[in-house]
């Protein structure tokens, strides 16, 4: 049932009916361009902005969808946004024709060439077109088809140089160039069925990253990595730091104390501090001053305080959750949804005390196990997240909204509210799914193993193998207390 209602829904994809999705406005695509912003636009994403009420005469409408969607996903890289839109681009009445002309006069003896002319897998040429607009699909027809006895052979050639030509008479000369740039191929050879060959990205060609079969220098917010690894897409606070994805110091990443950029364990009496805080100097505190606990006590205090705990100069019972301690260690504030034992003076979590379950974003597979794309036209998943929890006869479960046509879906979502801590510690799991027409494909997810110090708050990540039956997928949450 499943292939027939694939095959169906690509026939109509193919002829352009109103299963089409809905043209794109000027507004859409440049209210998005406008307002994005980048640390460091390049000459392109300039360009870009500049041009981009003029785009509609030479991209297609559904690709321009596409983009305004990269880009409030909140992506880096106008024209960036453009190129990865390409695997969502849709035929068009005028593709459809020029699809026909070329099976009916190029490539008659090829089975189902219609059906295949556009999607991604097949070796037929039609994926050069498909990013552009009607007007030049049509301009490739005519200029590419006409003649059955070289069509075949040449047609990749031809297609290339009238999409140069139409978009060039389309476009300014910069955005020309961009808009052409974005959908090059890594060669100028081409495949048994005229389709431009690419060469794979790989760890021994690539010393950046790999995106779409392509390799990027790997420095950037937007596409940084190192090594032939795929690239990833630096969220918030995040910069590209020799190839990796990093956070300055602080909260997030800083169990102790931040030395300007650099996280020191806090235990130090020069270097003292919890929680990705400014370091301190405890000797400016007064001389005796000692760091305890990460935090500045006065030595005296420590010396005479063997039952409790010291808060600066005062020696403290020690079994307060606001002071919690013994053998005259600094006090500690067990925080939200802590207790102090009164035996061990130490910090317990409160197992009643209530949290929510905080999804930021994921990392998902850019295929399905079996290496075929998410969608029927080679496009990218459009990803949702369900999280559950249990303990006993206690379950909660809830899911985020759906991210369109992203492998990097950024939800900052509270899927679970409200959940005790006792039920986060037995069981909480998750599954992302790719939201489709007839029924939602598994994408992946697990179990996360939940411990005591995950109750931070802090920006944890987890990531869940393959199966055989799903991808690997990388998590990004936060526990934190329920609001």
């Amino acid at each position: 049932m499943r292939v027939a209602a694939v095959v169906a829904a690509t026939a109509l994809l193919i002829f352009g009916c109103k299963t089409d999705p809905p043209p794109a406005t000027e507004a859409d695509f440049c209210g998005a361009a406008k307002s994005a912003s980048c640390k460091e636009p390049s000459e392109c994403d300039d360009a870009v902005v500049a041009g981009c009420a003029t785009l509609d005469a030479a991209l297609s409408p559904s690709l321009l969808v596409a983009a305004r969607d990269c880009l409030e996903s909140k992506v880096c890289g106008v024209a960036s946004c453009l190129s990865r839109a390409r695997a969502s681009a849709w035929p068009t009445p005028e593709h459809a024709a020029l699809a026909t002309s070329y099976c009916t006069f190029c490539a008659p003896d090829v089975p189902d060439c219609e059906y295949w002319f556009y999607d991604k897998k097949s070796k037929l040429p039609g994926g050069l077109v498909l990013p552009f607009s009607g007007a030049v699909a049509a301009a490739v027809e005519a200029e590419c088809t006409s003649d059955s006895d070289q069509c075949r052979g040449r047609f990749a050639s031809c297609a290339s140089e009238t999409i140069a030509r139409v978009v060039g008479e389309s476009l300014d000369p910069m955005l020309a160039d961009c808009v052409l740039a974005a959908f090059r191929g890594e060669s100028g050879t081409t495949g048994p069925g005229g389709a431009p060959t690419i060469t794979t990205c790989t760890p021994e060609n690539c010393n950046g990253c790999c995106r779409d079969d392509k390799c990027e220098p790997g420095d950037l917010e937007e596409a940084c990595g190192r090594r032939g690894k795929a690239c990833q897409i630096c969220y918030g606070e995040q910069r590209c730091t020799n190839g990796t994805c990093k956070e300055p110091c602080g909260p997030n990443n800083c169990a102790g104390c931040c030395d300007g950029d650099v996280c020191r364990t806090g235990e130090e009496t020069g270097a003292c501090g919890a929680d990705g805080a400014a370091c301190k100097d405890c000797k400016e505190e007064g001389s005796t001053f000692v760091c305890s606990n990460k935090q500045c006590i006065d030595g005296s205090c420590k010396a005479t305080c063997a039952n409790g705990c010291c808060a600066g100069e005062r020696c403290e019972p020690g079994t307060a959750a606001n002071a919690c301690g013994r053998g005259g260690e600094g006090c500690v504030d067990c925080g939200f949804g802590r207790l102090c034992n009164a035996t061990t003076r130490s910090c317990t979590i409160d197992p009643n005390a209530l949290w929510d379950f905080y999804v930021s974003f994921a990392v998902l597979p850019e295929t399905t196990v079996d290496g075929s794309s998410w969608d029927v036209l080679g496009g990218l998943p459009d990803p949702y997240l369900v999280a559950y929890s249990s303990e006993g006869s206690s379950m909660h479960s809830g899911e985020t909204q759906v991210q369109n046509d992203t492998t990097f879906p950024f939800w900052a979502e509270t899927p679970l509210r409200g959940v005790k801590a006792s039920e986060l510690l037995n069981f909480l799991a998750f599954d992302v799914w790719d939201s489709d027409v007839d029924f939602d494909d598994l994408i992946g997810g697990c179990q996360i193993p939940v411990k005591p110090e995950h109750f931070d708050g802090s920006l944890r990540d987890y990531t869940c193998p393959p199966t055989p039956r799903a991808g690997e997928v990388k998590l990004y949450y936060r526990i934190r207390p329920h609001q």
